[in-house]
């Protein structure tokens, strides 16, 4: 955090729209991410850093069409048109991360928004108001696993006068359904095509590349999981609850392949000089299920005064099979519908439990972001799917945005008194 503590020094001050399109925030941003500051704690956090900080660049300084999308609708189509990807709610989670979410929440609260709906989004819909987004060529969402996505890129869409592009993922599987998906999926990425002015042909061929490349990277995230699975304590579960933003983002991009190939060479390097250590029984292994907070806070630091560590991640995983870039909408199709969020909430349940019974986990901690229904809403059907295989499950209430919504002594105490029990 260092060379964000020193770029949020010099420019928080005096932040505003221009500042964000300003060429000296960015040129300070990079120089910053490239000097002794910057440390990351993996080579592969470099990669997905420098991608970062391009891409955004690039959407703010209007360098090509740029695409508004949620985290689950697939990267593979926009970087198929060449296209600038933004992520709004990751942004909210740098905002947060500055502690800027309360003044945009305040925003949003100002013009009519309710305070019950999602934090992420309606941080989201405050900076857009404020001026502080960048402007979209089109918005992108999926119909899961959450509603406020759809809901806030419509009004977003309405008012910038850009088209929207809604992804409708049926609930039932089999082929019958991936048929719709699939032509579903055309039809999108034709739209998308249009709205950023890339030939169909030129876009078709630009879809295998990104295909190709997403598949390459699924292959190096399953052999990170494999390593992550025997050597249990190599990557510490905070750091790589970082990397949703690049599971989300990043497939289709050579940057997507290169993260994951780096994150699997240095796990195996440091797999062999740890040969013969700690194979992580005498810990308290934990899996951590939802979102964390992005604002400042010390919850992780209680976690592992008292012994716990994080060795699996609900949504940093590879929950989707082999992908053919000769028949790419049938592979996003199978990737969207393999998602463990889509359909009925037993579900989730069952791949949660299967995800702790293949770690071996002595316990789980899902955290209950506030405004989110879906998650927050199944969260006691996941702890009795736990509990029934001897799997203690702490709710642990709070939010991942909105830090005047979380009391860190309250958090701390019911952190500490679960990992005692276990």
């Amino acid at each position: 955090m260092g060379w964000i503590s020193a770029l949020k020094d010099r420019f928080i001050d005096r932040l505003s729209p221009s500042t964000l399109r300003s060429p000296l925030l960015w040129s300070t941003a990079e120089s910053l991410a490239r000097s002794p500051l910057n440390r990351p704690a993996w080579r592969a956090d470099g990669v997905a850093l420098r991608y970062f900080l391009q891409q955004t660049r690039r959407a703010y300084r209007g360098d090509g069409p740029v695409v508004w999308a949620s985290l689950l609708f697939p990267s593979e189509l926009i970087h198929a048109a060449g296209a600038v990807p933004f992520y709004p709610e990751m942004a909210a989670a740098v905002i947060s991360s500055l502690e800027l979410a309360p003044r945009f929440l305040d925003a949003a609260a100002q013009a009519g928004f309710s305070p019950d709906t999602c934090s992420f989004h309606r941080t989201i819909l405050g900076a857009w108001l404020e001026g502080f987004m960048p402007a979209p060529s089109c918005l992108a969402a999926a119909d899961y696993l959450c509603d406020s996505a759809p809901l806030s890129f419509r009004f977003i869409a309405e008012r910038e006068e850009v088209p929207l592009l809604l992804l409708e993922i049926p609930f039932r599987g089999g082929e019958p359904y991936l048929a719709l998906l699939e032509a579903e999926l055309e039809e999108t990425a034709r739209r998308l095509a249009g709205a950023c002015g890339i030939d169909w042909v030129d876009y078709l061929r630009g879809l295998g590349e990104a295909v190709e490349l997403s598949e390459a990277a699924r292959r190096h995230l399953l052999e990170v999981e494999e390593l992550r699975l025997r050597h249990p304590l190599l990557l510490d579960g905070r750091d790589a609850l970082g990397h949703l933003s690049v599971l989300a983002s990043a497939p289709g991009h050579p940057a997507g392949e290169r993260f994951y190939r780096e994150l699997a060479a240095e796990l195996r390097e440091r797999a062999e000089a740890a040969e013969g250590g700690s194979n992580g029984e005498r810990v308290k292994k934990l899996l951590w299920m939802h979102l964390k907070p992005y604002y400042p806070h010390r919850l992780f630091e209680h976690l592992e005064e008292h012994g716990g560590r994080i060795v699996c991640e609900e949504y940093n995983r590879c929950f989707w099979g082999e992908m053919d870039p000769r028949r790419p909408f049938y592979s996003l199709a199978r990737k969207l519908a393999a998602h463990f969020g889509v359909g009925d909430g037993r579900r989730r349940a069952l791949a949660l439990r299967e995800l702790a019974l293949r770690h071996r986990v002595d316990g789980a901690v899902h955290f209950n972001h506030w405004g989110c229904r879906q998650s927050a809403g199944g969260a006691a059907l996941v702890r009795r799917a736990l509990l029934r295989e001897g799997i203690p499950v702490l709710l642990l209430e709070g939010d991942c945005i909105d830090s005047r919504e979380y009391q860190e002594g309250q958090a701390a105490t019911r952190l500490e008194a679960f990992l005692e029990s276990l």
